[in-house]
């Protein structure tokens, strides 16, 4: 599956929607909308939202009826890893590259909480690795 290269915007959508439980809708988007972008006018969403369609990001997971009227409920069609995983390929970085670059911006920041959830993260990852590997054995 080819991941569509998206915009800061449409990344930024994309983004709240893998953190949502389920399927929304454009208008439940823009009620549970937080941060600086709150400020972006419904027009604006519903325009991120059809490019994000048009790109192939995200389809409609759900259709629901009310009255004489649909509502079409959108999900992403790959996940945040995959996505992630893709810019890497794109700008030809591997993913231990990424983790270090990342753990010497947090270093040079001073960030001791992040490192630790990076530390963390990167412990699930193994451990999760580690019993995968020992299934197929």
């Amino acid at each position: 599956m080819k991941i569509p290269a998206l915009t800061k915007t449409e990344e930024t959508v994309m983004v709240f929607l893998w953190k949502q439980d389920g399927p929304l809708s454009v208008q439940e988007m823009i009620n549970s909308w937080e941060g600086e972008e709150k400020t972006w006018k419904d027009n604006y969403m519903r325009k991120i939202v059809y490019s994000l369609v048009e790109k192939g990001a995200l389809k409609v997971a759900e259709l629901e009826y009310l009255n004489n009227q649909a509502t079409r409920r959108f999900k992403p069609t790959f996940s945040r890893e995959e996505y992630y995983g893709q810019m890497m390929k794109r700008g030809g970085l591997t993913a231990s590259e990424m983790v270090e670059a990342e753990a010497v911006a947090m270093a040079k920041k001073g960030d001791k909480e992040g490192l630790s959830n990076l530390i963390h993260d990167l412990r699930g990852i193994i451990e999760e690795y580690e019993m995968r590997d020992d299934d197929a054995e």
